[in-house]
């Protein structure tokens, strides 16, 4: 069948697969060990096992955690009623699983979302590129011609990989009858979307078709700073403490030097001297580490406190500044990431039959307000617009941050509160002026 030469051609191209895996491993906290020679005693590997610090993991939750969509509305929307893709997106929880596929961008560069009509809404969900890839004619088009998904099933005879392929009009579904043999057809179902329904999420959108993530430029970091920990590591071990010493003390034949933290030296020879020698300084390795952590700072545009973990004495406005760096790598994400998410709502407005939705293409996904800013900052820049620049309060209510449309829309539905100025005002007016109205 063609559906199964297709899959295998797909297959034997899939990119990216080993750059893929050592990503996964590296975030996962799996990192390739520091050197160590063959004859390496246990302690030595030990200590090269408990190296390893995930910075990585740290880097791509930082930013996930500033990527939260809030809402989605057209163009002149007036807010009255929800936009049916907002109503699918709720119905399949994406409010929690954005931040799974949020989390695959990051780490990978990119991620897919596949969208396939169902009951009683479209059935929206994330795919990690490991999982999935996708052919297109040409990279600056929306829709690719095939896609191609495979995960591991668990049958009575032991594991198999099973395959969706996607394509403008159907999915296919095939399986490996036999381990190495590759896949066979098994059945399909018609989708009838006319275009292939998997939507591509890039973290860094560029002409070159580079979008290498987050974690992928950092991996040298990643293993200067365990190579760095597990000298530390070693130093302190061997090193920095006072080790004592003995010279002319009378011992039996293999007998141990009564050395240790808990025992007196002594010795009735008085040709016995004892010594010790100076514990090694760490704050050379110390500084080191910290001398990575700022090139790691610099290079991914993280806050250095966010990585220091250290807040002392540093004021308001300066963890603001800080912090604009990030703020800056999260807002061109949002851009980014928002797009694809706009198409994603408006194929599920397709598969619902809603073609409205789906041909409206001024649609925009709204995203939480996750900047530092404090409250009462937000609320008197924004009051201040609303009484200097004429801005109306109404507009102002989705500025406030954790304010979300469903905030917005309960409160438009809400009486307005009685205005007491204005009410005293016309209750004076009215008490001052006689019947004859002079």
């Amino acid at each position: 069948m063609q559906a199964v030469d297709i899959a295998r051609r797909i297959e034997a191209v899939w990119p990216d697969q080993g750059r893929n895996e050592r990503i996964h491993r590296y975030v996962k906290g799996d990192h390739d060990l520091p050197f160590a020679p063959r004859s390496a005693r246990a302690a030595y590997r030990w200590m090269l096992d408990r190296s390893r610090t995930n910075w990585c993991r740290l880097l791509v939750q930082l930013l996930a955690q500033n990527l939260f969509v809030d809402g989605y509305r057209a163009l002149g929307d007036d807010q009255a009623d929800e936009p049916l893709g907002w109503w699918h997106w709720q119905q399949n929880g994406m409010g929690r699983r954005q931040s799974a596929v949020h989390r695959a961008i990051l780490k990978y560069g990119h991620a897919f979302a596949t969208v396939l009509p169902g009951d009683p809404v479209p059935v929206i969900r994330g795919v990690s590129p490991r999982n999935l890839t996708a052919v297109y004619a040409d990279e600056a088009d929306h829709w690719p011609i095939y896609a191609l998904q495979r995960k591991t099933s668990w049958a009575p005879d032991g594991p198999r990989q099973v395959y969706r392929l996607f394509d403008d009009q159907a999915v296919y579904t095939l399986a490996e009858n036999e381990p190495g043999k590759g896949p066979g057809y098994l059945d399909h179902a018609e989708h009838g979307l006319g275009v292939c329904p998997v939507v591509r999420f890039l973290d860094e959108d560029d002409l070159d078709g580079d979008s290498p993530g987050v974690v992928e430029p950092v991996l040298d970091i990643q293993d200067r700073l365990n190579y760095q920990t597990f000298l530390l590591m070693t130093t302190g071990e061997h090193g920095a403490h006072r080790q004592r010493w003995a010279a002319g003390l009378e011992l039996d034949d293999d007998e141990e030097p009564p050395i240790g933290p808990d025992r007196l030296l002594h010795s009735d020879s008085p040709e016995t001297r004892f010594g010790t020698f100076e514990s090694t300084d760490l704050s050379g390795y110390v500084a080191v580490l910290e001398q990575i952590l700022r090139h790691l700072a610099a290079i991914t545009q993280t806050p250095a406190h966010q990585l220091h973990g250290s807040l002392a004495n540093i004021a308001a406005d300066t963890i603001d500044a800080a912090d604009a760096g990030l703020q800056n790598r999260v807002g061109e994400r949002k851009t980014a990431y928002g797009e694809s998410w706009q198409q994603t709502l408006r194929l599920s407005c397709l598969a619902a039959g809603d073609e409205a939705g789906w041909l409206d293409t001024t649609a925009v996904a709204r995203w939480r307000d996750t900047s530092t800013r404090s409250l009462a900052a937000v609320v008197d820049a924004w009051g201040k617009a609303v009484q200097m620049l004429d801005v109306p309060p109404r507009a102002t209510w989705e500025r406030l941050p954790g304010v979300t449309d469903q905030d917005v829309r309960r409160w438009e539905h809400m009486p307005s509160p009685v205005d007491g100025h204005a009410l005293l005002a016309d209750s004076l007016a009215r008490a001052t002026t006689d019947p004859d109205g002079r």
